[in-house]
């Protein structure tokens, strides 16, 4: 059976993500006039041993990460889910969270993005 409780702390971790002052996600909530769930990721295209400071600007198109991104809102009553992959974006944060904004403000605001 699934705790209420853990199912919460997973839910705040993801409105810190995108509301906490340190949140991965920080810079896509500020401003938003409704709380949003979201949690960033990036998958790696190529291994990184021995080349810890690797440019993702310095790779293929094809080499370079791929940026994600997952969230709905408003987080107390979702109205609307998404997931976000971002081909070459490199980080979720930069890549995929700022195009997840614009189609929440698009949905939740009724604006064109």
């Amino acid at each position: 059976m699934r705790d209420p409780q853990h199912l919460q702390a997973v839910i705040d971790g993801m409105i810190a993500a995108v509301h906490g002052p340190t949140g991965s996600a920080h810079e896509m909530g500020v401003g938003a006039n409704y709380l949003i769930a979201g949690k960033t990721g990036t998958a790696q295209r190529v291994s990184r041993v021995g080349d810890e400071a690797r440019d993702q600007s310095t790779l293929s198109q094809n080499q370079r990460n791929q940026a994600l991104f997952i969230a709905f809102a408003p987080a107390e009553s979702p109205q609307i889910a998404l997931a976000l992959v971002v081909e070459g974006g490199g980080s979720g944060a930069r890549a995929a969270a700022p195009v997840a904004r614009r189609i929440l403000d698009a949905w939740l605001e009724r604006r064109t993005p």
